[in-house]
C-alpha cells in the first residue's frame, strides 16, 4: 500500500497537465500553429533566420539571434534576445539580456534585467537589477519594480517606480512618480513633466539635470507592507511572518507525508537539474495564466469556461508547492551539511523556516521567493511528468 500512494499522486499531477494541454486545444488555430522551442539544453535561434509566428522557446539558456515576425515568450536561466521581433516580448530568467529592436513591448521578470535595443513599446520590468543602456530607447512607458535601477536610455512618456536605488541619466519625456529608497537625477537627466515620489530620502539632483514641473517628495508615516525584523509595528511583522512559516510548513508536510514519491523526486531534481528546473518553472509561472485567460475568454463562446476557472487555483497551489519544494531542499541541504540526523518533519519545517526568513528582508525577500518558486516549481513538473526506474519507488518507500 504504501507503494501505491506515490502512484496515486502520480497519476493526479498527470491528470492535471493533461487539463492544461486540453485547454490547450481551446485556444484559437493561430496560437496552436505557434513556433515551440523547448528542452533541458540550449535554445538558439540563429542569425538569418527568420520565424513567421509567435515563438515560445524555454531551455536552460535561450538565444534569439534571428528575426521573429510575431510575439517571442520566454524562460531559461539566460535568455538572450539580440534579433529583431515584431510584436511582444515576455520573459521570465535568472539574466535576461534584450539586445534586439522590438516593435511592440517587453515584459520581463528576472534576476538581472538588461535592456540595450530599441523598444516601440512599453517596457514593464521586475527584477533584482535592472539596466536600461544608453543604447536602448522606450517609445512608451517605463514600469519598473527592481532593487537597483539605471535609466541611462531616453524614454518617451512616464517612468512609475518601486525600486530600492534608482539613477536616471536621459530624457524622460513625461512624469516620473512612484516609491523608492534613494533617487539620484544624473547630469543629462531631463524630466518633461513632473517628479512625485515616496521615500525617506530626498532625491539627488545634479547641477545638469532638469524638472520641468513641480518636484514633490511624500514622506512614508508607516510602513505598508511591515516586514519581519524590522522597526515599524515589529510585532504584527513577526505575527505576519509566523502564519506565513506555519501555512507553508504545513503544506510542506503534506506534501512529503501523503506524496513521498513525488517529493523526493522533486527535490531530487532540483538538485541535480537546476538549469531544467528554473526553465521549465518560468514556462509554467509565464504561460499558464495566458492560457488560463484565452480559455475562459473561449470556453464563454464556445462552453466549458468553467475549466478555466479550475486551472487558476490549480495554479496557485502549483506556486506555493514549488517555493516548498526548494524549503525542503535547503532543510536536507542544511543537515546533510552539517550531518544532523533529522526525521523528515523537522527537515521540512527546518527548511522553510530559513527560506521564510530570507523571505522577510526588503527587497532581497521577494526576489529570492520568486527564484524559490521557479526552481521549485519546475522541480515538480519534472517529477510528475518523469516516471522512476523500476524498483526505485519500492527502494525509498522501505528507506
Amino acid at each position: 500500500m504504501e507503494v501505491r500512494k506515490p502512484r496515486k499522486g502520480l497519476i493526479l499531477a498527470i491528470r492535471l497537465f493533461a487539463l492544461v494541454g486540453a485547454l490547450f486545444l481551446l485556444v484559437p488555430m493561430q496560437v496552436a500553429a505557434a513556433d515551440v522551442r523547448a528542452g533541458n539544453g540550449d535554445q538558439t535561434i540563429g542569425t538569418g533566420t527568420t520565424i513567421t509566428d509567435d515563438l515560445y522557446i524555454f531551455g536552460n539558456t535561450v538565444n534569439v539571434q534571428g528575426t521573429v515576425d510575431g510575439t517571442v515568450i520566454a524562460a531559461g536561466g539566460t535568455v538572450t534576445i539580440t534579433g529583431h521581433v515584431t510584436r511582444d516580448v515576455m520573459v521570465a530568467g535568472g539574466t535576461v539580456d534584450i539586445n534586439g529592436p522590438v516593435d511592440g513591448s517587453v515584459r520581463v521578470a528576472g534576476g538581472a534585467v538588461n535592456v540595450n535595443g530599441a523598444v516601440t513599446g512599453d517596457v514593464v520590468a521586475a527584477g533584482g537589477t535592472l539596466n536600461l543602456s544608453s543604447d536602448a530607447t522606450v517609445g512608451r512607458d517605463l514600469v519598473l519594480g527592481a532593487g537597483q535601477v539605471t535609466i541611462a536610455g531616453p524614454v518617451a512618456r512616464n517612468v512609475t517606480l518601486g525600486s530600492g536605488t534608482v539613477t536616471i541619466a536621459n530624457t524622460v519625456g513625461g512624469n516620473v512618480t512612484g516609491n523608492v529608497d534613494r533617487l539620484t537625477l544624473a547630469r543629462g537627466a531631463k524630466v518633461g513633466g513632473y517628479l512625485d515620489y515616496m521615500s525617506n530620502h530626498s532625491a539627488v539632483i545634479d547641477s545638469g539635470a532638469t524638472v520641468a514641473g513641480a518636484v514633490t517628495r511624500h514622506t512614508p508615516t508607516t510602513s505598508t507592507t511591515p516586514q519581519f525584523g524590522t522597526p515599524a509595528l515589529p510585532a504584527l511583522s513577526f505575527i505576519g511572518w509566523l502564519q506565513s512559516w506555519i501555512g507553508v510548513s504545513i503544506l510542506g508536510l503534506l506534501l512529503v507525508l501523503l506524496f513521498p514519491a513525488i517529493s523526493s523526486r522533486s527535490t531530487e531534481a532540483l538538485s541535480h537539474r537546476p538549469g531544467a528546473s528554473v526553465g521549465f518553472g518560468a514556462a509554467i509561472l509565464v504561460i499558464t495564466p495566458i492560457v488560463g485567460i484565452i480559455a475562459f475568454i473561449v470556453g464563454l463562446i464556445v462552453g466549458g469556461w468553467w475549466l478555466a476557472v479550475l486551472l487558476f487555483p490549480a495554479y496557485v497551489l502549483a506556486l506555493a508547492l514549488g517555493y516548498v519544494v526548494s524549503g525542503i531542499l535547503i532543510g536536507r541541504w542544511t543537515a546533510n551539511r552539517f550531518g544532523w540526523k533529522l526525521h523528515p518533519a523537522w527537515i521540512v519545517v527546518s527548511g522553510l523556516f530559513v527560506l521564510t526568513v530570507v523571505g522577510s528582508i526588503p527587497i532581497l525577500g521577494w526576489i529570492a521567493s520568486l527564484v524559490a518558486v521557479l526552481f521549485g516549481l519546475g522541480a515538480l513538473a519534472i517529477a510528475a511528468t518523469t516516471r522512476p526506474p523500476a524498483g526505485q519507488t519500492v527502494a525509498r518507500a522501505a528507506a
